[in-house]
């Protein structure tokens, strides 16, 4: 049987597509460089465009605001990117201003700030835990100097462990991001990687296999043969060896490639794998209310001059129908250790999802991917592995 949720874990379970908005996320877009493996919604090296993105989030947070003008009440803030922290410290000061203009936290809130090593400066922490920030997402992905060339990331090894150091004066939830089946690396470097992490005691860890999206200087180096993705099988390891070790330090998996210690998960990711509705802003931002999904416009560019001549910088819509919302809540689900649990599905969307699945999910128990019950359906160990092959037969 799939665990059971935390307490935490239960009161974030989805009970309609409208309940009240009480998350936001807010793509901050700013980058030193981009990264090869990268194909997020950035501006890589402008830093004198930070004034006018932030004219623009003005106008967008004010045309989504209550209409009684009251800020909205929130159980979680993320700030994502880009490198959020990449601002200065006054152009920092002036998000956090623009956040508590337009939101209020809730008691015991999580608002979580992405950030790179690179920039982070002691001033920059500081600004943040005193605007209430009290969760950090730290993008380290590697202990190693070589593979951060690689990824040509911005900072050193070094670098990193000084800002960590730094970080718990004044934070406690700390979350590192690393990445594994770099090209040529071995079984044995990672478990090593993975010893260096667990060895700083976080309180949560997300692990990603490298991947090679279309379009990033990555797929075209592979394409050349400059670069070599790892073996499939290897990679396989690699995901055996992040579950065996950090269960044995202690560290819960509750999302294909989310740990963390008991009662540390991410708050906010929980409200996108449960369902719940939650408000976006910021270039390539993607939205879900009342039902409907919206998503910005991804060019930073379109979405500025957008908002500065006073349209929408919305670029698509969906009214999914029930059918359509039940498979992207199994999809969504089968990434989480506890599973999905039918009936709920079904509360939401007016949709025996397990009926409807039939198929999919006969052929999917036949490979042994899936493990079903008269309640839930949950991946099995060898099911993790291709996780996303089945969110798209599900799909």
């Amino acid at each position: 049987m799939p665990p059971d949720p935390s307490a935490a874990e239960a009161s974030l379970l989805p009970l309609d597509a409208h309940d009240p908005v009480r998350s936001v996320y807010v793509h901050v877009p700013f980058c030193r460089h981009r990264c090869g493996y990268c194909d997020f919604s950035i501006i890589a090296n402008r830093g004198e465009l930070v004034p006018r993105y932030l004219r623009a989030l003005e106008r967008e947070l004010a045309a989504a605001a209550p209409p009684d003008g009251k800020p909205l009440m929130l159980d979680t803030l993320y700030i994502g990117g880009g490198t959020p922290t990449l601002l200065s410290v006054a152009e920092l000061s002036q998000l956090l201003e623009l956040l508590a203009r337009y939101f209020l936290l809730y008691p015991g809130a999580e608002y979580t700030f992405e950030a790179n090593p690179d920039q982070f400066s002691r001033e920059k922490q500081q600004l943040l835990a005193a605007a209430g920030v009290n969760r950090i997402s730290l993008g380290v992905q590697s202990f190693d100097d070589r593979y951060l060339q690689l990824l040509e990331r911005a900072h050193s090894s070094l670098q990193a462990l000084r800002v960590l150091e730094q970080l718990r004066e004044h934070f406690t939830n700390i979350s590192l991001d690393l990445i594994f089946a770099l090209p040529g690396q071995t079984l044995a470097h990672w478990e090593q990687t993975l010893a260096q992490a667990l060895d700083l005691v976080p309180p949560h860890i997300s692990t990603y296999a490298l991947t090679y999206e279309k379009g990033t200087r990555f797929w075209g180096a592979r394409a050349k043969g400059v670069l070599n993705s790892l073996d499939e099988e290897l990679e396989s390891e690699m995901y055996r060896a992040t579950l065996s070790r950090l269960a044995k330090a202690g560290m819960l998996q509750y999302e294909i490639s989310n740990f963390c210690l008991p009662d540390w998960h991410s708050r906010h990711n929980d409200v996108y794998w449960t369902g719940l509705p939650y408000q976006a802003f910021g270039p390539g931002a993607s939205r879900f209310v009342a039902g409907q999904r919206e998503t910005n416009h991804r060019s930073p560019f379109t979405w500025m001059k957008r908002l500065e001549a006073g349209c929408t910088p919305v670029e698509s819509r969906d009214n999914l129908t029930g059918e359509q919302r039940a498979r992207e809540l199994f999809a969504i689900g089968l990434r989480r250790n506890r599973g999905v649990e039918k009936a709920l599905i079904q509360r939401i969307t007016q949709v025996d999802a397990a009926a409807l699945l039939r198929q999919e999910l006969d052929s999917l128990l036949a490979r042994r991917w899936i493990h079903e019950t008269s309640t839930h359906v949950y991946l099995t160990d060898q099911g993790r592995l291709f996780a996303d092959a089945i969110a798209s037969e599900v799909i």
